[in-house]
């Protein structure tokens, strides 16, 4: 269905602020676990951009995109609590938007279990984080004060390099295409765009030593080059089981990425404008685990090895020991409503397709806005399809996350009926 339009007029106000987060040393990088050295410089900086939105009748929310593979549950709770102290904005109202891409630094003790780090380095990843959460409750205070009357606009384009990674890169494995978007206009000049697009950021691959935004941090750049004036904010859609094809150089990586900004600057100038209320609203769903798999039971089901393997078994003997391993992981959801009929919906973890498929089938009378990565990215999240299949992104992606075993059957029914709670609840 179109974006469309409401009929009440709303006065908006928004406002922009960014910040620079590329490491200022050689931390090791996120994503790859077969990378054998830190970072060795920068190919294209890493930004945290924070965009705050009011309707002139109740508090402001605010979208930071990040060029990270993800914030860790602790990070989260530590920004939350920080921008909610200094800043007096709930948790529902603030999002935290990772693009995913695999050459930007690892932060707190996310994917443990990938990385082979001595004490010096996590150190120094400790430090860093310390230093990012700040700089982003920062960020968040500035897009606050920064907050203008605006006008909002939303719209649809279409990009074309998302491949299902589960069935060999076929044409016919579910992937989706749309890019959703938000153009928010000051004294009649765009001033801000947010989109998303439901693909691994990851064109450039473990070869790769230099901190890098990927396809979406060419895309930001590139919009932000050709509109004077603009500021691009990318947040990942539910693509966890897509990648970029082809992949694996920068001139692809280039490729995608100007790709993605010519569908997003082709739809600029031809979106509808929306009017208010905005609704937000935010839950907890705690997902079960299936039960604690032995390294054998890897190896066999996954076809992981050492040293992932051992590493995985120590780290789960220690919590056990502890009596600290989890049988449940909690998996924000989150909710914003623009209107009546357009709903971004911002789930947590690793997600896969399928849930921005179901969500669009279940609510034909609304827009629905599904991006993952949200908040908390802690691991994967089949559907129920993929958990039945499993694979990779059903359940042996969770060693390297450090989680007792894959997620139960019961997953994507929880998951989707806290979604549509949230839905009903903000109409």
């Amino acid at each position: 269905m179109p974006w469309q339009a409401q009929s009440a007029p709303t006065r908006w106000r928004a406002g922009v602020a960014v910040t620079d987060i590329t490491p200022r040393e050689s931390l090791w990088m996120a994503g790859y676990a077969a990378r054998t050295r830190p970072a060795q410089g920068t190919a294209l900086p890493l930004h945290a951009k924070a965009l705050a939105i009011d309707d002139g009748r109740r508090e402001p929310v605010v979208v930071v995109a990040l060029d990270l593979l993800g914030v860790s549950t602790a990070m989260s709770a530590h920004i939350g609590a920080e921008v909610a102290r200094q800043h007096r904005l709930p948790r529902q109202r603030l999002l935290l938007a990772a693009s995913h891409t695999h050459s930007g630094p690892v932060v707190d003790a996310q994917l443990s279990v990938a990385y082979d780090l001595t004490d010096a380095q996590q150190q120094a990843i400790d430090a860093y984080t310390q230093a990012l959460g700040g700089q982003v409750v920062r960020v968040v205070g500035e897009a606050l004060q920064a907050r203008v009357p605006a006008t909002l606009h939303l719209g649809e384009a279409t990009a074309g390099f998302a491949a299902n990674r589960r069935v060999q890169y076929s044409p016919d494995g579910p992937v989706d295409q749309r890019v959703p978007m938000l153009r928010v206009d000051v004294d009649g000049k765009a001033r801000a765009v947010l989109f998303s697009y439901a693909c691994h950021n990851t064109t450039l691959q473990g070869d790769n030593v230099e901190w890098h935004g990927d396809y979406a941090g060419v895309a930001q750049a590139t919009l932000e080059s050709r509109h004077p004036g603009l500021t691009a904010l990318f947040m990942s859609g539910c693509g966890a089981d897509a990648n970029p094809m082809p992949r694996g150089t920068r001139a692809l990586v280039t490729a995608h990425g100007e790709a993605l900004a010519a569908a997003v600057s082709d739809r600029l100038g031809a979106m509808s404008p929306i009017d208010g209320p905005l609704h937000a609203a935010i839950e907890q769903v705690d997902l079960p685990f299936a039960g604690v798999l032995t390294p054998e039971q890897w190896r066999q089901r996954f076809g992981l090895e050492d040293p992932y393997v051992a590493r995985h078994a120590r780290l789960i003997a220690a919590l056990q020991a502890r009596g600290t391993l989890p049988k449940t992981q909690p998996m924000p959801v989150q909710v914003w409503r623009f209107g009546t009929a357009t709903v971004l919906v911002a789930l947590g973890g690793e997600v896969v397709v399928d849930y921005a498929h179901r969500l669009a089938r279940e609510h034909p009378d609304e827009r629905v806005w599904a991006v993952g990565y949200a908040n908390d990215v802690f691991g994967y999240v089949p559907s129920r399809r993929v958990l039945d299949e499993g694979g990779y992104e059903g359940g042996g992606a969770m060693l390297y996350y450090g989680r007792p075993g894959p997620f139960d059957a019961t997953v994507e029914e929880r998951i989707i009926t806290a979604a549509n709670r949230l839905i009903r609840s903000t109409r």
